[in-house]
C-alpha cells in the first residue's frame, strides 16, 4: 500500500487541486494523506471557509485523511511553512512521499537548486546583496547564480519556490519521505486570468467575496459554506494594533532591522490596515512579509511560539479508506495524535500551550462571518468522517 502526502491550504479547494489528487492516483497512490491550513493562511489572511467545510470538500475529492498544520506554521514564512508541514507528515511515520505542485515539474533541478540552497557557501552571497539594498527574493536569486549553473528562473516562480522548500526540509529532518512534484496546468499563481475550467485560488476568492458566481466554474463544490473575510474584524483588529508598545512589535515573528518602529509609527497615524501596509512597505519588507506580521500581532502569536516544534496531530476528517491510516499511526505516529478534546488533557504542558493557541486562534476567526458564532469550535466540532 502506497501512502502520499501533499500540504495545502485549499482557500478554497478547486479543479487544480482535484486535477492534482487525480495525477497522484495515476501514480500509484493508494491513500492520501492532506496536511491543511486551519482557518489562517500563509498570505496572512483569513481562510475563506472554515477548516472543516474546506476538509469536507478535500474529502469528497479524493483526499483519504485530513490533518491540520498547526497556525504557527499555517501562517508564516515558505521556509517554516514548508518545515512545519514536512515535519507533521513525518511524524505520521508511515509516509511513503510528498507531492507538490511546480511550474517547472522537473524533480531533479528542485532538487539540484534546494541542494545549492542548503550549502554554507551561499548564506555569504546573499548577504551581499542585501546589502546592496535588494530584496531577499531577488538577492538570492542572484547568489545561485553566482555560485551555480542552475538558471535563476527558478526561483521566480512560487510554487517552484515552496516545493524547493518542502525538500529542504526533507533534508534537513533527513526523512525517508520521498518528494515528488507534478507539473501546474491552468492558470498560473496569483493570476487574474482564466483556463478552460481553471483558475487560480485568489481570483476564486475575489469572485467569492464578490459573489460574482462564476467561481462555480472553477470549483467542484456547489454547496458555498458561510464566508469568512479579516475585513469584518477591521476596527478590534486595529483596536490590537493600537494597544500594542514598540516591545510587543518587536516580539512579533519575522521582526528585524527596526521593523517593529516603523510598525509602531505607522499604526499610530493608519485609521486601516491597507494604510499600515502601504506606509511601511519597502523592497525589503514586502506586503506578504507584513501581512503575516499584522496576522500574528492580532491573533497574539509571538516569536517564541512559533519556535516550537508541531507537538501533535490533529486530526479534522478521513474517509473509510483513511481509517486504514489511524489504525497504522498508533504504531508509527512519533508524536500524540489528537482525536478527540479529552485527548488534549494527556498532552505535555508545550502541547496543550499550543493547543490553547489554537483555540483562541479560531475563537476570533469565528467572529469573521455574517453570523458570528460561539466559543470553543475547536474544542467541540466533530471530525469529518466521510
Amino acid at each position: 500500500m502506497k501512502i502520499s502526502s501533499l500540504i495545502c491550504e485549499y482557500n478554497p479547494f478547486h479543479n487544480g487541486h482535484k486535477y492534482m489528487i487525480e495525477k497522484m492516483r495515476e501514480n500509484g497512490s493508494d491513500i492520501i494523506i492532506a496536511c491543511m491550513s486551519g482557518n489562517f493562511t500563509q498570505r496572512g489572511d483569513f481562510a475563506v471557509f472554515d477548516k472543516y467545510s474546506r476538509t469536507r470538500t478535500a474529502l469528497e475529492n479524493g483526499i483519504d485523511l485530513v490533518i491540520e498544520l498547526p497556525v504557527t506554521y499555517a501562517c508564516a514564512t515558505a521556509e517554516k511553512f514548508a518545515f512545519g508541514g514536512v515535519y507533521t507528515l513525518n511524524s505520521v511515520g508511515c509516509t511513503d512521499d510528498i507531492y507538490f505542485g511546480s511550474e517547472c515539474g522537473d524533480i531533479d533541478s528542485l532538487k539540484e537548486t534546494a541542494d545549492i540552497l542548503q550549502s554554507p557557501e551561499l548564506s555569504d552571497k546573499i548577504k551581499y546583496h542585501l546589502s546592496l539594498g535588494q530584496t531577499f527574493a531577488k538577492a538570492r536569486e542572484n547568489a545561485v547564480a553566482e555560485i551555480s549553473e542552475i538558471s535563476a528562473d527558478i526561483l521566480k516562480s512560487p510554487n517552484n519556490i515552496l516545493g524547493i522548500e518542502y525538500i529542504k526540509a526533507l533534508n534537513k529532518l533527513n526523512s525517508p519521505i520521498s518528494p515528488k512534484t507534478i507539473q501546474r496546468i491552468g492558470s498560473e499563481h496569483d493570476s487574474t486570468i482564466t483556463t478552460q475550467n481553471f483558475a487560480s485560488a485568489s481570483l476564486i476568492r475575489q469572485m467569492i467575496y464578490e459573489n460574482n458566481t462564476d467561481y462555480f466554474n472553477y470549483i467542484p463544490q456547489k454547496n458555498i459554506p458561510e464566508i469568512h473575510q479579516l475585513s469584518k474584524l477591521e476596527t478590534a483588529f486595529l483596536y490590537k494594533l493600537r494597544t500594542m508598545s514598540i516591545e510587543d512589535f518587536a516580539n512579533l515573528p519575522d521582526i528585524s532591522e527596526g521593523l517593529e518602529n516603523r510598525l509602531y509609527s505607522a499604526v499610530k497615524n493608519a485609521c486601516s490596515i491597507e494604510e499600515i501596509l502601504q506606509t511601511v512597505k519597502t523592497k525589503r519588507y514586502t506586503l506578504a512579509r507584513l501581512r503575516r506580521i499584522l496576522l500574528h500581532a492580532f491573533l497574539n502569536i509571538s516569536r517564541k511560539d512559533c519556535d516550537i516544534l508541531p507537538q501533535y496531530i490533529k486530526i479534522l476528517g478521513f474517509s473509510k479508506n483513511g481509517k486504514k491510516i489511524l489504525r497504522i499511526m498508533r504504531d508509527t505516529a512519533t508524536i500524540p495524535v489528537i482525536m478527540r478534546y479529552s485527548d488534549v488533557k494527556k498532552l505535555s504542558p508545550t502541547a496543550q500551550y499550543l493547543y490553547e493557541i489554537e483555540n483562541r486562534c479560531d475563537d476570533i476567526y469565528a467572529l469573521s462571518s455574517e453570523t458570528p458564532s460561539k466559543c470553543g469550535n475547536n474544542m467541540t466540532s466533530n471530525i469529518i468522517i466521510l
